[in-house]
């Protein structure tokens, strides 16, 4: 069994997620799933946190799934389907976490890994990582979100030759392509992503998860009653949310910037 463990951490408004392990890769368990879901369930239970960092120790980011849980899974397909019924679960919060997710990519990611660098809102990758699906290699098929959520990163045809290639992309084409946001020299990663996260908690938590929840749904509806929904959502923001009138004032008296109110 895998022994990857989640190292959690919060520094301000930022919380750090971190994939360590004392020997072997990073891959996924139903116990690394279980601490990520808690890492998760801490960010909706704690409004100061307004935006949070995945990353990993060392030069690999994630294998994917845990060999011995590909092993035992294929054995026990239905033990194999409560895995991956549990993956998905943990990587669907994962996109619908109320703050900013960003992926800090340190290295190696294929598979599950990558897979959870797409269920995240942004990406930032390191100079020397690479970054694939690699399942077709293998002769399998991606089963964590990748024929899903790839095609809506980097568009069809990106998407179709990455998965049926089954190669790895570097990281400059990683950007170049829209799978990663932005790159960063490999002793900066965290740097980067860290600026990357100020530019966006200096906003409402609700603000930044509103407009989230919008962008989020935008693919899967018609612009017409997406444009509805977002008249909706804005109005009922407004009405809610007494920061927004001040915000507004501070505007127009262009003497003071706007508190930005959990």
């Amino acid at each position: 069994m895998a022994d990857t463990q989640l190292a959690v951490e919060r520094k301000g408004e930022i919380l750090y997620g971190t994939f360590t392990q004392e020997k072997g890769v990073h891959s996924f368990s139903l116990r690394l799933l279980e601490q990520i879901d808690a890492f998760l369930a801490r960010i909706e239970d704690e409004p100061a946190i307004r935006a949070a960092i995945i990353t990993a120790r060392g030069r690999i980011f994630s294998l994917g799934t845990d060999m011995t849980q590909i092993e035992t899974g294929l054995g026990d397909f239905r033990q194999f389907r409560h895995y991956l019924d549990r993956f998905n679960a943990v990587m669907d919060r994962l996109e619908r976490a109320p703050v900013p997710m960003i992926a800090a990519v340190n290295g190696l990611t294929r598979a599950g890994g990558i897979e959870i660098v797409l269920a995240c809102d942004v990406a930032v990758i390191a100079r020397g990582a690479r970054i694939g699906d690699i399942h077709t290699a293998q002769f399998a098929i991606p089963a964590g979100g990748s024929t899903q959520r790839l095609p809506r990163r980097i568009g069809l045809p990106r998407a179709k030759d990455l998965i049926w290639s089954g190669r790895f992309l570097g990281a400059q084409e990683a950007v170049e392509w829209g799978l990663c946001h932005a790159l960063a020299e490999d002793d900066a990663l965290i740097e980067t992503a860290e600026a990357l996260a100020a530019t966006y908690i200096d906003k409402p938590r609700q603000c930044l998860f509103e407009c989230k929840t919008l962008i989020n749904r935008s693919v899967t509806m018609s612009p017409a009653d997406g444009i509805e929904l977002e008249k909706q959502q804005f109005l009922h923001y407004v009405q809610n949310y007494p920061y927004v009138r001040d915000a507004f004032q501070a505007f127009r008296d262009a003497k003071r910037a706007p508190v930005a109110a959990s």
